[in-house]
């Protein structure tokens, strides 16, 4: 058969028994520019093999209860199939199947999960191997007065042959065969020793006795292998050969080729490197990483051990790329592996199969995500052991364009089989668990429970509902009194985000506001957030109270947006609420973020007319110097130094250190948790100029804040004695 440009294409056929795996290797063939045909079993296989005479055989030997490994000998035993280029297909890379597919006959092997690029790659290399060795028998039987210009043509195409006459035990090389082997024509002899001794130690052996077993049962071979010469250069060789009785003397003659495929296996090996490694670390990528933990799994199962898998993620990476590059980010990620492999060691229980290199039981799956594969010879103590070795090797700073960065890492831990007996389920918990040792601080570890899947499931519900939410209306605002210590009067209302779920309750804040942020769509949400309640502080002004403005939350990511300027000079123009009525609010996280972008953004909505407020003061890492760079109102004072004022002198001096630093930039000081009767004299003691909580009043909805205005009158001192009712109450 020809194709459209009358160039002959070579016939492949495929043994494979299941459909999908032979309907994918046709195409893959196909593609390649092979005609196909296939089998499912072995009966159908050889008659294939009889009636379409293939120039290749792609061959899985895992067919059910068929034996492979023998349709692979009986094909090799057809008339013609001792010249036949056979690839199997095996479940593994382990050292047996890899003896087994060569004793039987096998040219080369291919393990699962197959690789396509690769396959198409060897099935292309073999094809054109077979074709050149039938062609190159051929000339040596019949066209002996070519020999000049067949040994030209063999030593541009890297082919040497040679000949044994067994019985008389006389060998022939050509020229390029002496070039192959390695050793100089005139010096070394051609001998059966030589030939072997010429096959690299690690497979000489196995090689030689197939050799010899080939001989014996007059039948051929097609293998490859490595030679080394005397000056220990390695090459890889396609080697295949023949035996025949010769017509006018009656001894047996083996013929045989050696075709140097170095190129080729070095064209292959930069494909695996891609298809199976990271290009900036050198470590696993997640491909070989599955396709290890599989083997990992099987063996542990077989042995009864245990394996633990460590998810581990650089915690506040993104800040080193958004702040000095991704090129620093590269750096970054190169040192921190290079530490993880040295923090790895051989008495950890770290599994190696097939001779890996330590390197292989640490990959790299994500931006800064690795995983460490554990075959544990005692317990679970282990897998923490490695953990708090890999946290210790991390610590030390790292040096970047002269900056010295501080790495950590968040560390997940689940284990085979008590967590669960497949590679996916490991994975996907291990990495819950992670996640639950960021969100509890970093720079720690967690093992599984199914109490984090459990939560890790309620996040993804919630993460899939927040947008139909929105859409469907289901958020809501309340609205939180900030008063005066001084007169008592509301300044400010704080709108706070309720969700509440037809038919299911309410869905705390502290639950969706962070997973909001994690998949951006607080964006959203606090854009609407901040349009209703400028809405909302515009509908209490016109039904009386004209001096209380309201208070917005900001998150760190809608604060770094240069569009969040714009954002709220649209919002303020719509809804038609003057600027001095709107408090921003944001934490000190968002100062630790973009601080440049963060501070022009500040500067503008400060000249824009709008107040800003710095939330939970105290609790994170901005410096004071932000007090100075960014044009603050006021500082809120968290809860948290709130709550034990009454008997914690270490918080009151906390407070009081607060308000002195307030005063000294200028700024009012809100007191946050204010609870109780204690709490409210205290902090009017300590000189706070305004107070929230629940001793003021719990957040309720807009229908009740114009209720009470309507109650009470204009007056905001009113409004609180109102507000201060309905808690009684």
């Amino acid at each position: 058969m020809q194709d459209a440009k009358g160039t002959s294409r070579p016939l492949v056929l495929i043994v494979e028994g299941e459909v999908e795996i032979r309907a994918r290797a046709e195409e893959e063939m196909t593609a390649a520019g092979f005609r196909c045909c296939a089998a499912s079993d072995a009966a159908e296989a050889l008659e294939a093999f009889r009636r379409e005479r293939p120039a290749l055989v792609i061959l899985d030997v895992d067919m059910g209860d068929a034996d492979g490994f023998e349709t692979c000998r009986r094909l090799r035993a057809e008339p013609k199939g001792a010249e036949l280029p056979i690839l199997v297909v095996t479940s593994s890379g382990e050292e047996r199947d890899i003896e087994n597919a060569f004793a039987a006959g096998a040219s080369d092997f291919a393990t699962k999960p197959i690789q396509w690029p690769l396959l198409r790659h060897r099935s292309m290399f073999l094809a054109q191997a077979g074709e050149a060795f039938r062609r190159l028998q051929t000339t040596l039987i019949g066209l002996a007065e070519s020999e000049r210009r067949l040994s030209d043509a063999q030593r541009l195409a890297h082919i040497g042959n040679w000949q044994w006459l067994v019985e008389r035990n006389e060998m022939l090389w050509s020229d390029e065969t002496f070039a192959i082997l390695g050793y100089e024509r005139g010096k070394t002899p051609a001998s059966w020793n030589g030939l072997i001794d010429a096959i690299h130690a690690d497979e000489r052996g196995p090689v030689e006795k197939m050799l010899r077993a080939s001989v014996r049962a007059q039948r051929g071979w097609d293998i490859e292998h490595r030679v080394q010469n005397q000056r220990g250069d390695m090459r890889f060789v396609h080697h295949q050969g023949s035996v025949d009785i010769d017509p006018l003397t009656g001894e047996r003659r083996v013929l045989g080729t050696l075709q140097d495929a170095t190129d080729r296996r070095t064209n292959e090996e930069k494909i695996r490197r891609l298809a199976f490694f990271d290009s900036l670390t050198g470590l696993p990528n997640r491909r070989l990483l599955h396709q290890r933990l599989d083997g990992m799994l099987r063996f542990a199962r077989a042995q009864g051990r245990q394996v633990a898998v460590l998810f581990l993620d650089l915690d506040h990476f993104k800040r080193v790329n958004d702040s000095l590059g991704h090129a620093a980010g590269d750096r970054l990620l190169a040192k921190a592996s290079a530490r993880l492999v040295e923090s790895l060691r051989a008495s950890d229980g770290i599994y190696r199969a097939q001779g890996s290199s330590p390197n292989h039981v640490l990959s790299r799956v994500g931006g800064d995500e690795f995983v460490v594969t554990l075959l544990l010879h005692e317990g679970p103590e282990i897998a923490a052991k490695v953990a708090r070795r890999i946290l210790a090797a991390l610590s030390p700073p790292v040096s970047i364009e002269g900056k010295e960065i501080s790495v950590t890492a968040s560390v997940g831990i689940s284990l085979f089989p008590s967590d669960a007996e497949n590679a996916d389920t490991l994975m996907r918990f291990a990495d819950v668990a992670m996640y639950h040792a960021k969100s509890s601080g970093r720079s720690r570890y967690q093992f599984y429970t199914k109490a984090l899947s459990a939560q890790a499931d309620r996040a993804l519900l919630i993460q899939g509902a927040l947008r139909r939410a929105l859409e469907a209306r289901d958020f809501q605002l309340h609205y939180q009194p900030q008063i005066s210590t001084q007169t008592g009067c509301v300044n400010v209302l704080e709108a706070l985000i309720r969700w509440e779920v037809p038919g299911k309750g309410t869905i705390p804040p502290g639950e969706f506001i962070g997973i909001a942020e994690e998949t951006g769509f607080i964006e959203q949400l606090g854009e609407w957030a901040l349009h209703q309640a400028c809405r909302d502080c515009r509908e209490w002004q016109r039904r009386g109270l004209t001096g209380v403005g309201v208070a917005v939350n900001l998150s760190p990511l809608q604060l770094r947006k240069q569009e969040i300027v714009e954002v709220v000079r649209r919002t303020l123009q719509s809804t038609g609420l003057e600027p001095r009525f709107l408090e921003l609010e944001l934490t000190e996280t968002a100062l630790l973020q973009h601080t440049a972008e963060v501070a022009q953004n500040l500067d503008q909505l400060k000249a824009m007319g709008v107040r800003l407020a710095l939330d939970d003061f105290g609790t994170g890492y901005a410096s004071l110097s932000y007090l100075k760079r960014i044009p603050f109102d006021s500082l809120k004072i968290d809860r948290e130094f709130i709550r034990d004022l009454e008997s914690d002198a270490g918080d009151r001096a906390i407070v009081a250190a607060i308000v002195a630093i307030a005063r000294t930039f200028g700024l009012r000081v809100v007191a946050e948790g204010v609870e109780t009767a204690s709490h409210e004299c205290l902090v009017r003691e300590e000189g706070c100029e305004a107070m929230q909580g629940y001793r003021i009043g719990r957040p309720e909805p807009l229908a009740q804040v114009l209720r009470l205005a309507a109650d009470h009158g204009a007056s905001s001192h009113q409004l609180t004695t109102g507000w201060s009712e309905r808690e009684t109450a």
